[in-house]
């Protein structure tokens, strides 16, 4: 359930009121005098509709949540300049999320394994966990991609964590070949067990062992990945 500000939503209200023809101009730096006569009616407005309420918010962030609202035309505005540019911010923090989640949805089981593997995955972040796209081919079917740049050994560990919960062994979530996305700086900073700073070389050579290559990226079946079952110790989430 995702809670909303209610500062963050009476900001919104009171800026596209039907009544109300002061609003932020997005192509404007929010220091131009348009965009800063607006910020000044939002305060007064805000203010207004607060006299009553039980939140007793400072100067300070009323002026903070008209910026952020802001930020959000300036962001709209930008966007439909660009439209295609837009879209794919929008793909990154769709397919960031999900890796958030997979991580936290490994890192839950993790407790169930050895002192070895514990010792691997505590420096592990995010930014090593596959990306679960959307299927091209299957609507509702996720394709997992490893990072290129994950260590084997990692890779091992994953499917080990995958074999072994709901989320890995689900029918809709297949195996892709290895994602394009390259690694930030903080991730090439990580030990070798976990980042393998030879990717690209091995890409050249043909040689990548993070995953096998398959000749499309959007298979419809798990055949980009070993066969799980191998991978199965010990059962660790309770089927519902």
């Amino acid at each position: 359930m995702i809670v909303i500000d209610p500062l963050k939503k009476l900001v919104h209200n009171v800026h596209n009121h039907i009544t109300n023809d002061k609003r932020f101009n997005g192509s404007e730096s929010i220091k131009s005098s348009w965009n800063i006569s607006v910020v000044k009616f939002l305060l007064e407005k805000l203010k207004q509709e607060l006299v009553t309420s039980p939140h007793n918010y400072t100067d300070k962030e009323l002026k903070g949540a008209c910026v952020a609202y802001f930020l959000t035309k300036r962001r709209e505005y930008r966007n439909s300049l660009n439209p295609f540019k837009g879209l794919k911010e929008k793909e990154e923090k769709k397919l960031r999320s999900r890796r958030y989640r997979l991580f936290a949805n490994r890192s839950s089981i993790m407790r169930h394994f050895g002192p070895e593997d514990q010792r691997l995955w505590k420096d592990v972040t995010e930014e090593l966990m596959s990306d679960e796209e959307d299927s091209l081919n299957e609507p509702g079917v996720w394709v997992a991609r490893p990072p290129r740049f994950r260590a084997q050994r990692l890779t091992e560990l994953c499917y080990h964590l995958d074999a072994n919960s709901k989320h890995g062994t689900k029918a809709n979530r297949v195996y892709g070949p290895p994602s394009d996305r390259l690694p930030s700086a903080e991730a090439q900073l990580l030990p070798p067990e976990l980042y393998n700073p030879h990717f690209q070389e091995e890409e050249e050579e043909g040689g990548n062992e993070n995953g096998p290559i398959s000749p499309s990226f959007d298979q419809p079946h798990k055949t980009c990945c070993p066969d799980l079952n191998s991978f199965i110790e010990i059962k660790v989430e309770k089927d519902e």
